[in-house]
């Protein structure tokens, strides 16, 4: 089967391709166009790998100058980038995980209940949601999660 994960706000940190990358789908969402472009060029500086292991640095990015880092074509390869509106817009289905950090934050509580629910549908049994540390949800069962770990919900 194959792995979906969008990303929405894909601003932030780069991927680990640990499984298959022939099975893997990754879809990159953001509402603002210039930052989907400036992801597709897929470059980083070195503070924002700072954390990531140096075997994974080695593995999937080329050094591209002192201190810029490309993202490598076999791993761009898996990465569908999309304009999208997380409450106007259809979410992808069957995911098994959803990334979604730091941007929750900006939305009324009747709009993240709203989400919830979208992301709970476009979630596979058992799939999980990871949100950002100030994003915590209050009541997950409501939308059909349990807590999983700290900022990840395993849908039920």
């Amino acid at each position: 089967s194959e792995y979906r994960r969008p990303i929405p706000h894909c601003r932030e940190n780069p991927d680990d391709m640990g499984r298959d990358r022939n099975k893997i789908q990754i879809i990159a969402t953001d509402i603002d166009k210039q930052v989907l472009e400036k992801a597709q060029l897929g470059i980083y500086d070195e503070k924002s790998l700072k954390g990531l292991p140096e075997e994974f640095k080695d593995k999937y990015f080329t050094k591209i100058t002192d201190k810029k880092f490309q993202i490598k074509d076999e791993v761009k390869k898996c990465v569908k980038f999309s304009q999208h509106n997380l409450l106007k817009d259809k979410y992808p289905d069957r995911c098994d995980l959803i990334v979604c950090r730091n941007v929750m934050i900006y939305f009324t509580e009747e709009a993240k209940q709203v989400m919830y629910q979208k992301f709970n549908d476009a979630l596979k049994k058992d799939g999980i949601l990871f949100v950002g540390s100030t994003e915590q949800i209050i009541s997950p069962a409501a939308y059909s999660f349990s807590t999983y770990k700290s900022f990840f919900y395993k849908k039920e």
